[in-house]
């Protein structure tokens, strides 16, 4: 499978074609890898694209155009093939569009490019979704990366936690904090996905005070974070739109975050990663 890396004078990333996955990000000054490596151990992602499906739906069925269509946890993108079509120093544009195996699963033609940039420490990653219909396209969209913490296997994951640059409530498992800018590793509440609604945060540091990685984003509906059991990687998760809660009985294109994209129109977004 073909790896593109792009570097800079203190950093370097790699992608990868399956998946349009980020397989390596390191600190040159260090070499430190940031990003998970995927362990099936563990867990045998890295950081997926969540398209066009974030989580999952209460019953595993997706209800479009009065059809049902079966799609697999957080969408097909996941586990699909795309193509380089750009490539220098210091980017790469990735790109899919749809299949005969995505129509069966979705069923709307569309186009996707993701562009990774990188500048000094800092990954800018930018999706563009172009709807190639002559009807409204609904879609769900997220991001899902992993990174490797503790950084350092000499370190606790204990010393490391979560610092936001502004006071957020959280919930998890009914557990619902007050507002902080700080939030403890704990093991029980991140296997269970700990959850942030409607964000004021820019930017969420994985960090023991020393080293670190942090996530910068805007205009997200949600941001998320979650763990395996006894693994050692932090999710960082971005979101537009989000898998049911509970039993929801409504149509795609009414469940809560979806995105409407008029008939031949385009819609982005970005987020960034940071290492240190």
């Amino acid at each position: 499978m073909a790896v593109f890396r792009i570097q800079s004078e203190t950093a370097a990333a790699e992608v990868t074609e399956q998946a349009s996955e980020i397989v390596s990000f390191k600190d040159l000054k260090t070499n430190t890898e940031h990003m998970w490596q995927g362990d099936p151990k563990y867990w045998a992602g890295r950081n997926p694209t969540l398209f066009p499906m974030v989580g999952s739906t209460w019953n595993k069925e997706v209800v479009i155009g009065g059809n049902v269509y079966h799609m697999g946890n957080h969408g097909f993108t996941r586990h699909s093939l795309f193509e380089c079509i750009e490539h220098d120093d210091s980017h790469v544009v990735m790109h899919l569009e749809d299949s005969e195996e995505t129509l069966a699963q979705y069923p709307f033609h569309f186009s996707l490019n993701i562009t990774y940039e990188l500048k000094e420490s800092t990954l800018s990653v930018r999706y563009d979704i172009e709807n190639r219909n002559d009807v409204t396209m609904p879609f769900n969209f997220g991001l899902h990366p992993a990174f490797n913490c503790p950084l350092d296997p000499d370190e606790a994951q204990s010393s490391y936690s979560l610092k936001l640059n502004a006071p957020e409530t959280f919930d998890s498992n009914h557990v619902h904090s007050e507002a902080v800018t700080r939030i403890a590793l704990d093991r029980t509440l991140l296997e269970q996905t700990i959850i942030i609604p409607s964000p004021k945060s820019t930017s969420v540091t994985l960090t023991n005070g020393t080293h670190g990685t942090e996530v910068l984003f805007r205009h997200y509906e949600w941001v998320a974070f979650w763990s395996a059991k006894d693994a050692p990687f932090v999710c960082i998760e971005p979101w537009h739109s989000h898998g049911d809660f509970e039993k929801t009985e409504v149509p795609f294109e009414q469940r809560e975050g979806t995105i409407l994209l008029k008939a031949h129109g385009t819609w982005h977004t970005e987020y960034g990663i940071r290492v240190f």
